[in-house]
């Protein structure tokens, strides 16, 4: 009996009880580590699946709609193989398209959205003394662009506006439309970022406002019932180019910054190498643009047939032009016909017009004065572009097939139709917004 009460030795059973729970559960963390490792893995593969599929999707405009999806989720699987491959992983990876409704979560199932979804038996090290020699462990992602193919067209970056020319009666509103005004961007949304409680305002009962959204930051005022649809609340926009070097003139005497681009006119004060003193005006007549100009003059005055080679595929690098006006502000007289095209490369991509962050000028289009088109981006993110008539005529023939990135916005009793910038087959669009929505 004396056996049965002996207390010696009971420390060494409990510990070797306690050691088991205890490699018991370092067992079970360190298997729990492997698997999310594992899922980790996986949802880095994943995200560059779905981003990689999108941005093909929407760069890749030169095949058909069968053709480009394919090419999307092949791009989509190489991707994620790729990330993958270099953590010795054999997923299983099977990608979606929101255009043949695909994705698992219905309010994606449109066109431009591609999921992807992996899968892998993650093994296990310890647990497979108990039977669970792998743990099956999965990632999805959805990548595509908010809003589908509804992206900004046109954007109003200034906080505060001023009162500008063609303005009345709202000295603080950085979009100004007034008079028997149109502003149409039906395939596009406008982003304002005015903070004033009418920075989108209407001066005038004759006008009327149509894209596929508005998003302001402060609010709308003037007249009501010109918004189809009506103004959203929104929070601000970021420069979609402030990565990008608007070039500036070194000097007065050398407006192309070592040789940047070159211009050819018949007549006029320009050179052939695009040198513009700034002291004077300048008059730009029958001129064509190659490459990327920079203009010092204080005002640009165009005239004639004012052109850039037509851009025909992401491999033209020879053709189109971005226009840069350094300090001043252009305008154009009667009968002037504009052909401008952006050029794909050079320092500002798929930019036909533009002005840096110092030039705060208005830059004016009469119309009625000109005809033509604008194929490109517009990017003057201080200045104030200002649309005006001449003498009642709303329209003046011009075709804007462009994205309009500008400090400002003044229409004075004008037909503005903003048709949005589209690349050239194959060429990426520096605006094209993709985001991970799942």
């Amino acid at each position: 009996m004396k056996w049965f009460r002996s207390e010696e030795g009971q420390t060494l059973v409990l510990t070797a009880l306690c050691a088991s729970c205890l490699l018991g559960f370092m067992a079970l963390a360190v298997d729990m580590g492997l698997v999310f490792r594992a899922q980790r893995n996986l949802q880095i593969a994943a995200d560059a699946a779905a981003t990689a599929a999108t941005l093909d999707y929407f760069y890749n405009t030169s095949t058909g709609p069968a053709a480009r999806i394919t090419a999307a989720k092949t791009v989509g699987t190489t991707a994620a193989n790729n990330n993958l491959a270099a953590t010795g992983s054999t997923a299983t990876v099977v990608m979606h398209s929101g255009d043949l409704g695909e994705i698992t979560t219905s309010w994606h199932n449109s066109s431009g959205y591609f999921e992807a979804v992996l899968s892998e038996d993650a093994p296990t090290a310890f647990m497979g003394y108990f039977g669970w020699n792998f743990m099956t462990v999965r990632a999805r992602a959805v990548a595509g662009a908010p809003g589908g193919d509804s992206k900004s067209c046109i954007y109003v970056l200034n906080p505060t506006g001023d009162l500008g020319p063609g303005k009345s009666g709202s000295g603080d509103s950085t979009v100004f439309l007034q008079g028997s005004f149109q502003l149409n961007a039906p395939n596009c949304g406008i982003s304002i970022d005015g903070t004033a409680a009418d920075t989108l305002y209407y001066n005038g009962a004759g006008g009327s406002t149509q894209a596929a959204w508005i998003g302001v930051v402060g609010g709308a005022g003037g007249q009501s019932g010109k918004y189809t649809p009506q103004p959203v609340k929104a929070a601000p926009v970021s420069d979609p180019y402030q990565s990008y070097n608007v070039p500036t003139a070194a000097t007065c005497a050398d407006a192309t910054q070592g040789g940047l681009g070159t211009v050819t006119t018949a007549t006029g004060d320009i050179g052939t190498t695009g040198k513009i003193t700034c002291d004077s005006a300048a008059t730009i007549t029958n001129a064509t643009f190659h490459g990327t100009v920079v203009l010092t003059a204080p005002v640009v005055t165009f005239g004639g047939t004012i052109s850039s080679p037509t851009v025909t595929d992401k491999n033209d690098t020879s053709d189109g032009a971005t226009i840069v006006f350094d300090n001043g502000y252009f305008t154009e007289n009667a009968g002037t016909v504009f052909n401008l095209n952006a050029q794909v490369g050079g320092p500002l991509p798929s930019v036909v017009l533009a002005a840096p962050t110092t030039n705060t000028s208005t830059m004016q289009l009469q119309f009625g004065n000109s005809s033509g088109t604008f194929n490109g981006i517009v990017y003057m993110p201080a200045a104030t572009f200002f649309f005006q008539d001449s003498g009642g005529d709303h329209s003046g023939g011009l075709t804007f097939n462009i994205d309009l990135i500008v400090g400002q916005l003044d229409d004075k009793t004008t037909t503005l139709n903003i048709n949005g910038f589209s690349p050239p087959p194959g060429a990426p669009n520096p605006l094209a917004l993709i985001a991970l929505v799942e």
